[in-house]
């Protein structure tokens, strides 16, 4: 299915810095994130629509303020490893005493 949105906008807004076709592309991408931002888009898909490479994609994603999938996965190993961390030092712990 294609989605086609018509947005009613002054005819006066559009100029040879700011083009028509360069702010409907603008709109289609931040469309494409919010997808992935509420999870109805998986990455690799928004990676495709918006025929990016992977690192691109990660710098939008970012400006766009949604955390990339490595950088959740590298948060949640590191709360990980601090918490195994910190069990094995309690129990490594000599009882006071």
């Amino acid at each position: 299915m294609i989605l086609n949105l018509k947005l009613d906008l002054p005819d006066d807004i559009f100029d040879a810095k700011l083009t028509e076709s360069d702010f409907a592309a603008r709109v289609r991408e931040l469309a494409i994130l919010e997808l992935v931002r509420r999870k109805r888009l998986h990455e690799h898909e928004a990676k495709e629509l918006l025929a990016l490479e992977r690192h691109e994609l990660v710098e939008r994603m970012k400006a766009a303020g949604i955390a990339p999938t490595e950088d959740i996965f590298a948060e949640i190993k590191g709360e990980l490893t601090k918490a195994i961390d910190s069990k094995r030092a309690r129990l490594t712990e000599k009882p006071k005493g």
